[in-house]
């Protein structure tokens, strides 16, 4: 009887330690997660729009201000391949890993970790407009754009596909 109570005893511990960890850990959505789960987490977070699918762009989108927000998503199982922010008509904050006010920007949207990762990333190559970094969990791609800024998230092991892709884009005709 005393073991049985000492082991329901620890598992209880244990599951409440995991409660708390979940319920003061902050919801993340980002690549390779389900679009579902973007769309629920972008409700949550006060600088983002509410996100509609859009057919032509294979992916979902919104403005609220001057940001822009979409994540593209793979048509066969609703996984987000990458995230995307345009801030524009404010020129103070450009998407570089020295930008306190886009660090600020990234930290406010998704959490400290992603805009850490971003701040400590480390740049890989420039392709036309478009600035490749490597994180620890993420690579980014920045892009100074028509009146703003814009930063892409996305993951780390497709980094030099994104690359790759980028320089085809170069010589080739691409859809954007």
């Amino acid at each position: 009887m005393y073991k049985s109570y000492k082991f329901n005893y620890l598992f209880n511990v244990a599951l409440s330690a995991i409660a708390v960890i979940l319920a003061v850990t902050p919801a993340n959505a980002l690549p390779e997660q389900n679009i579902s789960t973007v769309v629920k987490w972008a409700k949550t977070r006060p600088l983002l729009p509410t996100l509609r699918y859009n057919s032509e762009a294979h992916g979902y989108e919104g403005t609220k201000g001057n940001l822009y927000f979409y994540a593209d998503v793979t048509s066969q199982d609703g996984t987000v391949t990458k995230e995307g922010i345009t801030v524009s008509g404010d020129s103070s904050i450009k998407f570089t890993t020295k930008n306190a006010k886009a660090v600020k920007l990234l930290q406010n949207i998704y959490n400290s970790n992603i805009a850490n990762d971003f701040q400590k990333s480390r740049y890989v190559t420039k392709v036309g407009r478009d600035q490749f970094y490597r994180g620890q969990k993420f690579a980014y791609i920045t892009a100074a754009v028509q009146g703003g800024s814009s930063l892409q998230i996305i993951p780390l092991n497709k980094l030099q596909e994104f690359i790759d892709n980028a320089k085809y884009c170069q010589t080739n005709q691409c859809d954007v």
